[in-house]
């Protein structure tokens, strides 16, 4: 009767330590500060442009309408704010997540968000000499005390970089087939305006999408695209 009731005790033990472990690595996984997606939420080809494609809705931010706040919400605490600058002179705000979970997948993101330019100057100006970028612009790490102002801006773009792999199959069963398509030296560009988005898939399963609301598309993604 004792070996009975120590048996099941111990089994009882294991249930516990089982479900505490499983626990412990859902809360190592995920960023401090972000929010579990629901299961089956979330994924990068569930999309939802509003009927005039002047906002996009994706990871559950909308863009033209979420703040890098929300953002932070969403995806946790590990993120970098910047003031980039290209070679022309403009100035763009972004938001770097490198260890974010989202839809139950481990992503990295780059989330480009909208300020006034007299602002962005502001920043810039106040975050020193900042480092030369591969393009031949440079970047202006935003200072501790501009925090609370660059996660006001209004976010814009999102850039999805997936750890998991990528491959035609399952690009167009997800996503559907391009409008067009065009190859480049890192891989081919699939392209779908209605959905404001720029998936670049490379030869070895890398992936790439970029997001912007659909009347943007042709001016943020297309356009480029054609110069370079």
């Amino acid at each position: 009767m004792a070996a009975s009731i120590l048996k099941s005790w111990k089994i009882l033990l294991l249930a516990a330590l089982g479900v505490a472990l499983s626990l412990f690595f859902l809360a190592i996984m995920r960023p401090p500060g972000g929010q579990s997606s629901t299961p089956g939420q979330d994924l990068p080809w569930q999309v939802i442009a509003s009927p005039d494609g002047a906002t996009l809705t994706v990871f559950g931010l909308t863009l033209g309408q979420s703040t890098v706040r929300d953002a932070v919400d969403k995806l946790g605490r590990r993120y970098e704010l910047g003031v980039f600058q290209n070679p022309e002179g403009r100035s763009s705000l972004e938001a770097y997540f490198r260890d974010a979970v989202v839809g139950g997948l481990n992503v990295r993101l780059v989330l480009a968000a909208r300020l006034p330019e007299p602002m962005l100057d502001g920043l810039r100006g106040r975050a020193g000499a900042g480092k030369p970028t591969a393009d031949g612009g440079r970047r202006y790490p935003v200072a501790e005390a501009d925090t609370t102002l660059g996660l006001e801006a209004v976010v814009t773009a999102i850039t999805y970089m997936p750890v998991v792999k990528f491959d035609a199959e399952l690009v167009r069963k997800r996503f559907g087939e391009p409008t067009e398509r065009i190859a480049a030296q890192d891989g081919t560009h699939w392209l779908y305006p209605a959905l404001g988005l720029d998936l670049l898939l490379g030869g070895n399963g890398e992936a790439l999408l970029q997001y912007v609301p659909p009347v943007e598309f042709e001016r943020r993604l297309r356009v480029p695209l054609g110069q370079n």
